[in-house]
């Protein structure tokens, strides 16, 4: 019985995902090769990686909007529909919108200029059988427009978008894919263009939504910092490949990987303090390096680093990282003063929160 309810835990399960897109003639680039993805219902999961990392890839495969990719999984599951196999948009129409909602990398151009907010949110309960009536649903809409913090909503329900604020630009956008009540939101990058202050109004309303719709959400960032403020679980992701995965207090007080030592020594601590760099440029996904993609670098890299890719190896049944550093037989190493004390930081964050 209890096996069956930690099962039933489980919105999201994806194994082996790869996706290609053909370049010229036979040839074909790997961007995402072999991610695995685990989500429980109620969650949020931030995926975290450098542009070009493969995490918009991996979230538009679960929705099969990649144009002209090629994908394939062992598995891909999301509420127990087997998504794998689907190939056309009649298929993919019984989860778009419906199981996973899209929140796009700019939300603040999503909005169409020429058209009002109340239209462009009308469209989105079109077929929703939930609702008697039109006024059911635009009394819907704006309550929830409230909800999320749009003053005079019944007043911004007919405006256009250029009469709105970037963060309520942001917060429509974000009702406009709660309205239909998925189970999962992905959002791409949805705080970048926002300022600090908004930025976290914005968080705080991705946490209230997880809370009050009990709705999982995939959180993808390229600053880990962002992640670090909300997310239960990381997937670090590096040349298409998940080379770190952990709870929040595995990635920030005991990371394994150099690239996510790295991210962390790259957060700003003031505003006095030489930021880090990490060194290189991120590869050519068409023309990846032999061994380990990250090792030119790696300030940690071994010679098994530039002849064989390491693979996840578990450190903890919540835990593992892609490094050959994990290896018994790997020397031991010293971390950098900056990496050391940055984790001393985020250590007593975590036993300062655990003990309250």
């Amino acid at each position: 019985m209890e096996k069956e309810q930690n099962k039933n835990d489980i919105l999201l399960l994806v194994k082996n995902l790869r996706v290609s897109f053909k370049e010229k003639k036979q040839k074909f680039i790997n961007i995402v090769r072999g991610v695995d993805l685990k989500i429980k219902r109620g969650e949020i999961v931030g995926l975290v990686g450098e542009s070009g990392s493969g995490k918009t890839v991996t979230s538009k495969a679960l929705l099969g909007i990649n144009e002209l990719a090629f994908t394939k999984s062992d598995k891909m599951e999301i509420a127990g529909i087997d998504i794998s196999k689907f190939k056309k948009d009649k298929e993919w129409l019984q989860i778009r919108g419906k199981k996973i909602g899209y929140i796009p990398q700019d939300p603040l151009t999503a909005l169409n200029p020429t058209r009002t907010i109340g239209k462009q949110l009308l469209d989105v309960l079109e077929k929703d059988e939930r609702f008697k009536n039109k006024q059911e649903k635009i009394d819907y809409l704006i309550s929830l427009l409230e909800s999320f913090g749009i003053a005079n909503a019944k007043e911004r329900f007919n405006a256009y978008p250029h009469t709105l604020s970037g963060g309520q630009k942001q917060r429509v956008v974000i009702a406009m894919v709660v309205a239909a009540q998925p189970e999962l939101i992905i959002a791409d990058e949805p705080t970048t263009a926002l300022d600090p202050t908004v930025q976290a109004s914005v968080l705080a309303l991705f946490n209230e939504i997880r809370e009050k719709y009990k709705i999982s959400l995939i959180f993808i960032s390229h600053n880990i910092s962002v992640i670090a403020k909300f997310c239960d679980y990381i997937y670090v992701l590096y040349a298409g490949k998940v080379v770190e995965r952990g709870t929040r207090k595995d990635i920030f007080t005991d990371p394994r990987h150099p690239y996510t030592w790295a991210l962390i020594s790259a957060i700003p601590e003031n505003k006095n303090q030489k930021l880090y760099n990490i060194k290189g440029t991120p590869p050519d996904m068409a023309n990846l390096p032999a061994g380990d993609p990250f090792a030119p670098r790696n300030d940690y890299a071994l010679e098994i680093d530039f002849e064989k890719e390491p693979p996840l190896i578990e450190i903890s049944p919540t835990h593992a990282a892609a490094t050959w550093l994990l290896h018994p037989e790997a020397p031991k190493f010293e971390l950098s003063e900056q990496l050391k004390t940055r984790l001393k930081l985020f250590r007593e964050v975590f036993e300062k929160n655990e003990n309250k």
